[in-house]
Formats: C-alpha cells, structure tokens, sequence
C-alpha cells in the first residue's frame, strides 16, 4: 500500500475536499476559511477547526505562501541523508523541528532521508544541517543547491475524478 493510499484511508470525504482547496487555490481574502467553507460546505469554524486538527495530526506541516527564496536573499537546498534504519525516523524528526524544513521523506535508497531547506543565511543552513548530522545514526548529510527550478509546485489528489473539490 503506498503513502498516498493509506493516507486516503485516514481522511474524511470533508477533509479531503478542504486539502484540495487549501492546496490548489488558498483564498487571499478577510477570511479565507470563510470562502473555503462556501466551496466544500460547513461553515468557517468546521474549516478552521478541520485545518487545525490536520496541522495537529501532521497531515498538515505547514500552510503558508511559497516564494523564490534566493530572490529574497534566501539560501536553499535538497539534502541527502544515509541514515541507519533504526534511526531514520528520529533524524527525520530532528529535520522536521525546524520550520525551514519545507519537505522530509523518506526514500528506498542508500540516500534515505531527503529534505528541502530555504534558510535566511548560510549560517542558520550550516546550524540545520549540523544538527542533522549529530543525530545517532546519520553516516552522510549532502547539501544539494538548485542549478535549475523545473517545477516549484506539487498537489496531491484527495478523492475522486480528478482530485479537485468542487
């Protein structure tokens, strides 16, 4: 069963719809939970406590704007990490406490655990990776900057047809 499959077990049809809004076309507006709750049904409050109890269960990391990080002085990076079974999921929680940690997965490969990083200095890069790199278990930590942006956007589908509420 993949990721994607046994997450779709654990969603709500109501959740589901709100993921799909939420990432394809998050209102910027006096209140967008308002808007999302005339789209997918509910009211403003269902929204905003369903969004809540998503970001809560970690369904949810982060909701936010997406920006092109090294235009605003940003540093960026995709890390690779060679992590000891028995120990990936402590150093993908390590990752995971810093919120410019955008993306942490887990891979079926030497490199196992891979993450995104957009950090406001080289500096506070350094002081991520380093941490990383101290958990038990971690053999190898390669940042990996951008030479060329191919695709800055990815939506999972919740539902049916073609994965769009509405």
């Amino acid at each position: 069963m993949s990721n994607h499959t046994a997450l779709l077990q654990t969603l709500t049809p109501y959740e589901q719809a709100i993921l799909n809004e939420i990432q394809w076309r998050f209102p910027i507006s006096a209140d967008p939970y308002g808007d999302i709750a005339q789209i997918v049904g509910g009211t403003r409050e269902d929204v905003y406590t369903t969004v809540t109890d998503l970001k809560r269960r970690g369904i949810i990391r982060r909701l936010g704007g997406s920006f092109a990080a090294h235009q605003l002085g940003y540093v960026s990076v995709l890390v690779a990490c060679r992590v000891e079974p028995d120990h990936l999921e402590a150093a993908a929680a390590q990752a995971s406490i810093y919120p410019e940690v955008t993306h942490n997965y887990e891979r079926a490969s030497v490199y196992n655990l891979w993450f995104t990083v957009i950090a406001e200095n080289q500096a506070r890069m350094d002081e991520i990776l380093a941490s990383v790199r101290a958990c038990r278990g971690v053999h190898a930590v390669h940042a990996l900057p951008a030479l060329r942006t191919f695709k800055i956007r990815v939506d999972f589908q919740f539902g049916k047809g073609d994965g769009h509420a509405g």
